[in-house]
Formats: C-alpha cells, structure tokens, sequence
C-alpha cells in the first residue's frame, strides 16, 4: 500500500480531527460488539420466563426481562450514534483530503512545462486529475470509518466470543487462515486490474475529449461513425476490466460467506455438545452465535474494504506518479525579479529542437529593438512558433541564450518575466464564463472602467453592448456564443488590459473572413503601439506593415527586411510572394500554392 500510504501528508493538517477520529471509531467498534454481548442478559430471563411453571415466577422475570431489553435498547442506541458519527467522521477526513489531493495535483500540472503536455494526451491527464481522485474517494471517503470500526468490532466480538466459550471459540476460528490467504490472493488480481481499469477510463476520456473538441471536424470529413466506434471500445474495454474486478469481488464475497457460514454450522453443532456437558448455557450458545455473525460481518467487510484498497492503490500510484512529475524548466536558485524592461528581445547563437533527432533552431541569431515590430515567415517546421516560446520560457534551449534587456530568461523568475508579455493565439479559446470574466483574466483586479477601456480599444465594446447580457453575458465553453473575429478581440482586449511590454502573436488573423480581420486589424493597431512584438503571420496584410520581416528556413534565417525590399531581391520570400499574387490570395503560398500555415 505504498502509494496510499504516501498520500498522508495531504492529512496532516487534519491530524487533531484524525485523532479524535480513531478514538471515536474505536469506541464504537466496542460498542457494536457490546451492545451484541447484552442479549446474553436478554437470553437469560428470557429462557427462564419460557420454560418456568410458577405464574409469579414468569411475571417477576418478565420484569427482570423487560429492564434488561432497556438496557439493550441503550447499548444498541449508543452503537448506532456511534457508527454514524464514525461515518461522519470520516467522510469528512477523507473529503477534506481528497480536497487538498485533487487541488495539489492541479496545482502541480500548472507549472510542469510545455515539454510534458507535448507528450502527454490531455484525456489522460483529465483522468488522474477526475477518475483516479474519484476512485480514491471512494475508498477513503465512505469506507474511511470501516478501516477501523470493522476490525475493532471483530476483536472485540472475538474477545467476547472467548469469554463465553475459549473452545467453541477455537473452532470457528479455524477458518481465519484461510479468509486471509484468499483476501490476499485476489488483491493481487484487483491491483492488476484496476491498473488496466484506469488506463482504459483514460482512453475513455481521451475519446469524449476529442470528441467534443474536434466535432466541427469529425462532422466536415463525415467520421461521426468512427468516432463513435472508438468511443464504444474504450468503453468496451472499461466494461471488460469492471467485470474482471467484479468477478474477483464476487469470488471473494462467495468464499468469506461460505467459509463463515461453515463456522456457524460448526459452532452450532459443537455448541449444543458444549450445551449437553454443561459447559455452555443455551443463553450463551445463542450469544456466542450472534457474536459471530457480528465477527463474521465484519471479516466479510473488511476483505470487501482490502480488495477497494488494492484498487485505491491503483490510483494512488498513478497520482503519486504525477506528483512526483518534475518540471524541466524551473526557476534558478538566485533567480532574480525583474522590474522593468525596455522590450528588447536577442537569440544568441541558440540550438533548439523537441526531441533529440530532429533540430528546430540550429545556431540561430536575432535581435529585436525595443518597440519594433518583427513579423516571422516561413515554411511550416521552419521554427517561426518555436520562437515565440522560447521568449516567455515555454521551453528551455539546449545552447546559447534567449535574453531580455539583457537578462538571459533562465536568469530571472519566468512570474516576472512573463508579466511583461501578452500573447494572442491563431484560435481563441476563451473560459467558460462572462466575457468580463476573459478580459480581466490576465488582471484579475481590474476595475469595470480598464475592463470597458481595453474592449473599446480592441474594438470590442460595440458588439458587447448589442447584447442584452453586455458583459456579463456568458459566452460558452471555448467562446462558442462568439464568432471566430469576436473572440479574436476579446483575446486582443486582455493583451490590452494586460499592459504588455512584448506581444506574441500566432497567426492572430489567419482564420478571419476579411470583415473580421479588418475589425482585428483596427485592434492590433491600437495593440502593437509601443509594444515589442513578434507577429507569426502568413496573411500579407499582416506581413506588410511590419517593421521588419525575418524569413526562416529550417531552424535559420534564410532573409530579413522590409516587404518592399524584400520583394525587390531574389529569394525565398519574393518566391513565396509571387505564388500567392499569381493565386490571388492574401497570403503566401508555397511554389505548389499550398498554405504555409497549413
């Protein structure tokens, strides 16, 4: 249980609550046990006021019963309090720690790099952060209390059991050994299983996840029956596993029970042996039987809690696994704050690449002024996005330097370097929420005034103010109440608001209708003014008003310049010029006319 067990550090900060807890949980486990022990005071008047001849006799041990049956009565209330509160107890224990798990690991994925959600699907990682935290809910919220009422109430139930009869005790324990060596033997089996359980519930994930995020594609190429047929195997395959696991459960429960139900028979059979020699009262036969039952219960429960466990463990693996996840790019010891920068921005000599075989940026050189706008062209794989980046730290280089006003990135905090840039994508993706909600979400503490100042200045606040809702309308998840140029400058409206020294922007207009991106257009003017930025961009009225163009081919820079003097000499982007003007469109084609941008 090892990596159950390394999910206690998420309890500490309960550990007064756990205390209280395990003292409660013990106190009622020797309740419930207790309480089963009074029948025996039950049992006794009860048999005598049976079979006695003397009318007086009968109703004096009717009285006698009937006092004990209220005492019972207590006995029994207590228990009942006390496996509720129990209950309570620990649901809230494991709530409130399952709380601080799911926050923690959310929290942990934040700020692993860019280099560990390029490799991993985001369907698996929204299955450890829901399915395997809901597994171990579970396991550790409604059975938290049966890790320590059960085996308490067994014991004691045991130790009772002992008091009445140490003989008949010993032979319905024998079957003990063998309840452990089966628990045991098919925890390993539920451990192997829910691995694969979960690894499927991931792929289950992924397939919804795709599937809703993709549909405007799966419905154009006509694959809405092929993404059905995957949905319905990785469900097939949840399927299969949950039964493995049910069968082993069912296998389990079978085999407790029947091996109980022959320690009764046993019990029954050696009682009334026990009965006919005079060392057992028929009172304490029956006793002895429902302390049993009462041990036998909870056997049953715990090996029942012991296979939920093993599947727990599962889990709790795969999220210590994911806790353990260490970032490669992370803040330097000495790293310092940086305060204020100018807008600089130089690549010194550096190598890049996503994986070691296949180089991105191959001694790349490149200095963007202060306040300069630098638009980056080129084939697709050239390295225009890596660029982009590698200026907020997405990524860390293999060699030579990304500097900032002179500050190698690496060198400051990526909190205060990333404070000064704004970003705004090829496609929009806002939260679900208000559109307030997206603009300030780069400012959380703006006020309704800068908020309504940097719609108007994204040429945003026209078309909000047409809705009855206004800001507060809510735009849907990913922005789908938005159109693709509406969503563009609500992107552009929390650039603005955010106040950046270096903009990045990724194909900003490429997906635009040309009545959109003139509305953009009019934004980005109003957003690139005295800003550094670095426009990736294949859309020629994009391109041209750029200060500078930098062409790249494979990781370097083939050409740079202005539009018109770069049109002016032989090279790769008059090539790529011409084959858009011979096409008629407003963006550069490769010599087959096929778009850079894909």
């Amino acid at each position: 249980m090892s990596g159950l067990w390394g999910l206690r550090g998420f309890a500490k900060r309960y550990w007064t609550v756990i205390a209280v807890s395990l003292v409660v949980m013990t106190l009622a486990g020797g309740l419930n046990s207790f309480a089963i022990y009074q029948f025996n005071d039950v049992f006794k008047p009860l048999f005598e006021t049976l079979v006695g001849p003397d009318p007086h006799a009968q109703a004096e041990q009717m009285t006698i019963l009937a006092q004990k049956i209220l005492v019972l009565l207590g006995w029994l209330a207590a228990a009942a309090l006390g496996q509720a509160l129990c209950s309570y107890l620990g649901e809230w224990i494991g709530q409130k720690t399952l709380l601080d798990l799911r926050v923690a690991v959310f929290d942990h994925l934040q700020f692993l790099s860019m280099k560990f959600f390029d490799r991993q699907r985001s369907g698996e990682l929204i299955s450890r952060v829901n399915n395997d935290t809901m597994l171990l809910q579970q396991v550790l919220g409604s059975q938290l209390a049966n890790l320590v009422v059960a085996p308490t109430t067994a014991l004691v139930s045991f130790a009772l059991m002992l008091k009445l009869s140490w003989r008949l005790t010993l032979v319905t324990v024998a079957v003990a050994p063998l309840v452990y060596l089966i628990t045991k033997k098919l925890g390993t089996w539920v451990r192997r299983y829910s691995h694969l359980i979960q690894a499927r519930l991931a792929e289950l994930t992924t397939a919804v996840e795709e599937g809703f995020s993709l549909i405007r594609v799966i419905k154009i190429f006509g694959m809405e029956q092929a993404a059905a047929q995957r949905f319905a195997s990785s469900a097939e395959g949840v399927m299969r596993g949950e039964l493995r696991n049910a069968r082993v459960r069912a296998a389990s429960h079978m085999l407790t029970l029947g091996l109980v139900s022959v320690a009764l028979c046993a019990a029954l059979l050696f009682g009334a042996y026990e009965i006919v020699q005079g060392h057992l009262l028929p009172a304490e036969l029956m006793t002895f039987v429902l302390l049993m039952q009462s041990a036998g219960n909870n056997i049953s429960r715990l090996t029942r809690l012991r296979l939920a466990m093993d599947r727990a463990e599962a889990a709790a693996c795969r999220t210590m696994d994911l806790l353990e996840e260490q970032t490669d790019v992370d803040d330097a010891p000495d790293a310092i704050e940086l305060q204020d920068i100018t807008g600089e921005v130089r690549f010194d000599n550096v190598c890049f690449s996503y994986d070691a075989s296949t180089p991105v940026l191959v001694n790349f050189d490149l200095r963007i002024n202060p306040g300069e706008t630098l638009a980056l062209v080129g084939p697709s794989g050239a390295g225009k996005t890596t660029v982009g980046s590698l200026v907020p730290r997405l990524y860390d280089v293999e060699a030579g330097a990304v500097r900032v006003d002179g500050h190698d990135v690496r060198s400051v905090t990526q909190a205060s370097l990333r404070s000064f840039m704004g970003f705004v994508p090829q496609e929009t993706l806002l939260f679900a929420g208000t559109l307030r909600d997206n603009i300030a979400f780069g400012r959380p503490g703006a006020t309704e005034e800068e908020i309504i100042a940097a719609a108007k200045a994204a040429n945003a606040d026209e078309f909000i103010q047409a809705f009855p809702e206004g800001y507060d309308i809510l735009v849907g998840e990913r922005g789908v109440n938005l159109s693709g140029g509406q969503r563009q400058r609500i992107a552009i409206a929390r650039a603005l608001l955010r106040d950046p020294r270096i903009l990045i922007l990724d194909e900003a207009t490429s997906s635009l209708d040309r009545e959109s991106e003139a509305a953009v257009h009019h934004a980005l003017d109003t957003l690139l003014e005295g800003r550094t930025a670095i426009i990736i961009a294949h859309r020629l009225s994009t391109i041209r008003n750029a200060d500078r163009i930098v062409v790249l081919e494979k990781g370097q820079i083939a050409q740079q310049g202005t539009h018109e003097g770069l049109i002016a000499q032989e090279g790769l982007y008059r090539r790529l010029y011409l084959s858009a003007e011979a096409s008629g469109e407003d963006r550069l084609l490769d010599k087959e006319g096929n778009r850079l941008d894909g």
